[in-house]
């Protein structure tokens, strides 16, 4: 009884926060520069992060990542507390077509393949380190009305909600076959579109994230790394790009309902 109650007294009494976090993804990391403003709200929120690092080459699936130097150096650099790991944004929802896509370039992708041998790298360097995958959104639903596009706009999915739904199912695929976890960025941006009136999350060619959206996103991420704060942070963008205390109140209320899910 009493050494239990000595290992009790010995192990903390939350978990530590990250010190370390790596971002790998392409341009859905990089774009309004989801690192920084994921940075600025854990230090909004009193709880900052000594170093925040990213490898984000625009296009690029969990196989790339495999063969980029940028990612490679900072995966070997090791000692990662955190490794948030991105694919890209069409490789989850087609794998419900075939799991090989095939893309313009001629290249063949997996993306269980390509995410299970990318963390079994990361594991290697960082082998204490917490994976975090960031399930990503669908696209407008005015994506599926462009006539250039529609076609293939439905090897995605009929709608928004089906790609949403192949999102979700293919990330969850990858966390149980790596035992690496999800932040469900993509459902915090489906429950913005399913209330009565939605902000505009997709900047103006319907894929890629407006501010909003990118605050979202590294709300929800913040919410897997260190717990989502009971007060929305204070910290609202800077000189090009920002959000108001009412928005900002609206995109935690939606991280709070996806992570709780």
């Amino acid at each position: 009884m009493l050494s239990r109650l000595l290992l009790l007294l010995a192990l903390p009494l939350v978990a530590a926060d990250p010190s370390k976090v790596l971002f790998l993804g392409n341009s859905y990391t990089g774009v309004n520069g989801l690192p920084k403003v994921y940075a600025e709200i854990a230090k909004s929120a009193g709880r900052p992060v000594t170093k925040v690092a990213a490898s984000h080459p625009g296009g690029r699936t969990l196989q790339d990542h495999l063969t980029i130097k940028g990612t490679l150096d900072l995966i070997d650099q090791g000692g990662w507390d955190v490794v948030i790991v991105q694919g890209q944004s069409l490789e989850a929802a087609l794998s419900e077509n075939n799991p090989k896509i095939k893309w313009n370039d001629g290249s063949v992708t997996d993306f269980l393949e390509g995410g299970e041998a990318l963390v079994g790298k990361i594991r290697e360097r960082s082998p204490r380190g917490r994976i975090i995958l960031y399930q990503t959104w669908a696209r407008h639903a005015d994506y599926w009305t462009a006539t250039k596009t529609r076609e293939s706009a439905l090897s995605l999915g009929a709608d928004p909600a089906e790609m949403l739904s192949r999102n979700g199912k293919w990330y969850g695929e990858l966390a149980k076959a790596t035992g690496a976890e999800v932040a469900p960025v993509g459902i915090a941006w489906g429950l913005n579109y399913a209330s009565k009136e939605p902000l505009r999350l997709h900047s103006a060619d319907n894929s890629h994230p407006a501010f909003a959206g990118t605050y979202l996103a590294a709300l929800v991420i913040f919410g897997r790394t260190h717990g989502l704060p009971k007060e929305a942070p204070t910290w609202r963008g800077d000189a090009k790009a920002s959000v108001d205390d009412a928005t900002i109140a609206l995109l935690l209320s939606y991280a709070t309902g996806a992570i709780g899910r």
